[in-house]
């Protein structure tokens, strides 16, 4: 009898989010890798913007989007991924929300860390742990917040003229 309980059928991931203000975007994805790139694709239609511009915010975007697809539950079968981005004046306000620990983990919270006896260039090319190294290269502000339901929240804001941090 089990087999006669409707079930909703899945959403179709990624979908964008109808916002009222048309200076905002947001898409929810899911957990698979391909969404990446769907979820590159999309912030560059919503940036408005030529491609040294928005480069910060794409590989901010791509380094975050990957950090909860490889830590959280938003990694898992059925796991969301969910990105804004706000247009300002002069300003990209980015926010990647993830679904919060995997099942049987501890809540981390993001921190970027040095590479001891590594500076410059090398230290950016150790093999993990880089993606919040680029994000506070490139962004001039970043925090995060946990969720009431668990999730982590990153923001992050750009120069709309493509300056990053380390070029200030």
């Amino acid at each position: 009898m089990d087999s006669m309980i409707p079930t909703r059928p899945p959403l179709d991931l990624p979908r964008r989010i109808r916002c009222t203000d048309p200076e905002q975007g947001s898409l929810e994805c899911g957990h698979q890798l391909w969404h990446l790139k769907a979820a590159r694709s999309w912030a560059t239609h919503v940036a408005r913007t030529t491609p040294a511009c928005a480069d910060p915010l794409l590989v901010s975007l791509s380094e975050l989007h990957t950090n909860a697809l490889k830590h959280t539950a938003s990694g898992l079968p059925g796991g969301r991924v969910r990105i804004e981005i706000e247009r300002r004046r002069r300003l990209f306000l980015l926010r990647v929300t993830d679904d919060g620990p995997r099942p049987g983990a501890e809540a981390t919270v993001p921190e970027v860390r040095p590479m001891l006896g590594l500076c410059g260039a090398e230290e950016l090319l150790v093999e993990g742990g880089y993606g919040l190294a680029l994000l506070d290269a490139m962004a001039l502000y970043w925090d995060f917040t946990r969720e009431p339901d668990g999730g982590l929240m990153v923001r992050a804001a750009f120069d709309r003229s493509g300056r990053t941090r380390m070029a200030a």
